[in-house]
């Protein structure tokens, strides 16, 4: 029976956990499918129109992305960088006045991506995307660990939920950074085409293209950069350079993201960490910049050993949000595959003293970083990126430094 069923879930057959812990998994995934059926009820209320109870926009940031679509289809791809434009259509669309996303902040490249969704009804497009969003994250799941009970389980993390409820695009990011570095062994030129269209939000690559080189991942770098390259070339192309001047003018030279990105305490970065905590702006930078330096370090190590890919892999998507200063709690959700590669590896070998313990904290510190950081000014997210990148490394060394592959690099 036993040997039936670790065939059937080869990932959760093998944790071996007692009767109180499968009480207490059990008990954090009914939490999460409620925080997530709980907020998408909330987000759907309405009476009618787009505004719901609370006073919100259906799909939240979703309108952000249909504003963006309508203006490239309409052939006026520039105005998107024009935050007062790209507001007022969201405020016509929905009835919210007042939007509580700053702007369009991606790169041109992604309005190829999302140029289509005002093609279906405003909420047709939402199912769909977060449909999709979801599909293309649990295959990327599925073809990991290839446990029908683990994907569906790892779907409740409760950054998906966020990305859900906030019509968010984290959970196409989550699958083709996470779809990249599944890759990047097996199908070098395939990894490098996902990752390049990641670079639609490109401070999601600030430590996987570095880890790239020094694993010396010849193809996968160059499929990388050649995609980006048709990228860039088929937007401008489509919108002309306007867009570009837009993004370089209004985005990377003209936001702040301490003075005009809220809510900060949702923004997991160390350089957001350190600003509630009372640094000022030169100080909190430089902790930024000395921490990012310190993981690029840590988990550059493991790529130059061209460790197995699930200490590399999972050590880079821990690091990944320590790395960067502007990202969101459901950013987050890349880490189910980092979550997964860590239930893999104890199944495969046993538990580590506090190791359970730390995924638990890392399950609900989407929530529960943000939580504390509204009513105490204590983020804490970081702290527990950097525990379990730290746990990932200890992790390593007492398997010896997890072997180095053999042979050459892809």
């Amino acid at each position: 029976m036993r040997n039936e069923l670790e065939a059937r879930f080869p990932v959760v057959a093998g944790l071996r956990l007692s009767t109180p812990e499968v009480v207490v998994a059990i008990t954090l995934l009914a939490l999460s499918a409620y925080l997530l059926l709980a907020g998408l009820a909330d987000s759907w209320a309405t009476g009618s129109g787009l505004m719901n109870e609370s006073g919100l926009a259906v799909g939240r940031d979703f309108t952000m992305f249909w504003s963006a679509s309508v203006l490239a289809l309409e052939g006026n791809a520039g105005s998107v960088y024009d935050f007062q434009v790209i507001r007022d259509l969201q405020g016509l669309l929905t009835g919210v006045p007042d939007p509580a996303y700053p702007g369009w902040l991606y790169p041109p490249t992604a309005l190829l991506l999302v140029a289509p969704v005002s093609l279906l009804p405003y909420k047709g497009a939402l199912i769909a995307w977060s449909v999709a969003g979801t599909g293309a994250l649990g295959f990327v799941l599925w073809k990991l660990s290839r446990d029908p009970a683990l994907v569906p389980a790892l779907l409740l993390f409760p950054a998906v939920a966020l990305c859900l409820i906030n019509g968010q695009s984290g959970l196409f990011l989550a699958a083709l950074v996470g779809g990249g570095l599944v890759l990047v062994d097996r199908r070098p030129w395939v990894a490098g085409v996902l990752l390049g269209i990641a670079t639609v939000k490109p401070q999601m690559l600030l430590l996987v293209v570095p880890c790239l080189l020094l694993g010396r991942h010849w193809k996968t770098i160059l499929a990388l950069v050649v995609t980006f390259d048709v990228l860039v070339a088929l937007s401008l192309l489509a919108f002309g350079t306007e867009v570009w001047s837009g993004f370089f003018g209004q985005v990377l030279g003209g936001v702040d993201i301490l003075e005009n990105v809220r809510p900060l305490e949702r923004m997991p970065s160390v350089l957001v960490a350190a600003s509630l905590a009372g640094l000022g702006r030169g100080a909190a930078m430089a902790a930024q910049i000395l921490v990012g330096i310190l993981v690029l370090v840590a988990v550059g190590w493991t790529w130059v050993r061209r460790l197995r890919m699930p200490v590399r892999g999972s050590a880079l998507l821990f690091g990944l949000p320590l790395v960067t200063p502007y990202s969101f709690d459901y950013d987050l959700a890349v880490l189910t595959v980092a979550i997964a590669w860590l239930l893999m590896e104890a199944g495969r070998r046993g538990w580590l003293r506090g190791e359970k313990a730390l995924i638990a904290i890392l399950w609900i510190s989407p929530i529960a970083g943000w939580l504390l950081a509204a009513g105490t000014g204590l983020l804490l997210t970081p702290l527990v990126l950097a525990a379990a990148l730290a746990g990932v490394l200890r992790a390593a060394h007492l398997e010896g430094t997890a072997s180095p592959l053999e042979g050459t690099a892809a």
